[in-house]
């Protein structure tokens, strides 16, 4: 049983989850529905849950704020949050789970899905303060991919290139290349505000790290890890535009 603490303040969003949760019998025991921050602080350390359901806005505080003055994280959260796009690619790049208010029960499934795969707290620490630094614009991204042994951390800048292979993406970066189990949309969407552009419907490409182009009939960039990336006839004038 996963013991699970509920952190909102309003009532009809705990129930909607207390609801949820009963959909999956044998799976969750509740140990607690807290409605303020101040006695999540007290209650989270005694009770030791395996999961927490924490709202952003919280009467005149936030999920953050609870966080951020806990001495140990050691439990998986998703956030559940009616917050703006920003937020929500914040928590995609710190690889937390999020549902959007009003839950949907899909999506909530699919969390728990993912959640039973991975119920490891290794290095949450570390994953928090990649949270907080994507959260605010003027900040350096940082992506948080997931490893056999937990997950790791990779410099949007420093990522060179990405492959589609399946349901799969190879990540290449200036420190070799590693390979997670997500589509190429997902980083498509993900790093598309930032200076990757695609240019095959398996390629994507950071701009930063183009050497050079090669015009003809298959045109195709050398990158900076001298990797040739083809470029495909409808996405070549767009990618053009870059360099005029």
């Amino acid at each position: 049983m996963i013991k699970t603490i509920i952190i909102d303040d309003e009532a009809h969003c705990s129930d909607r989850i207390l609801s949820l949760t009963k959909q999956h019998p044998n799976t969750f025991n509740i140990l607690a529905v807290i409605d303020t921050v101040d006695d999540a602080l007290k209650m989270v350390p005694q009770l030791q849950p395996d999961l927490v359901f924490l709202d952003i806005k919280i009467h005149d505080k936030t999920g953050f704020d609870f966080l951020q003055e806990l001495n140990d994280v050691n439990f998986k959260i998703i956030f559940t949050t009616a917050f703006d796009n920003y937020a929500i690619k914040a928590f995609k790049f710190s690889a937390f789970d999020y549902l959007l208010k009003p839950i949907d029960s899909d999506d909530f499934n699919h969390a728990i899905t993912r959640l039973k795969s991975d119920l490891l707290h290794q290095n949450m620490g570390q994953q928090l303060q990649n949270l907080f630094k994507n959260l605010k614009p003027d900040q350096k991204k940082v992506i948080t991919i997931p490893s056999l042994t937990g997950f790791e951390t990779l410099k949007v800048e420093d990522i060179i290139h990405l492959e589609a292979d399946t349901s799969y993406t190879h990540i290449f970066t200036k420190e070799g290349k590693s390979m997670v189990s997500k589509p190429i949309k997902f980083y498509e969407d993900l790093l598309g505000d930032n200076a990757f552009f695609k240019t095959h419907k398996s390629h994507l490409i950071n701009i930063d790290h183009v050497k050079k182009y090669y015009k003809g009939k298959q045109s195709y960039v050398l990158m900076s890890n001298d990797a040739q990336v083809p470029i495909s006839v409808r996405r070549k004038d767009e990618f053009l535009k870059h360099f005029t």
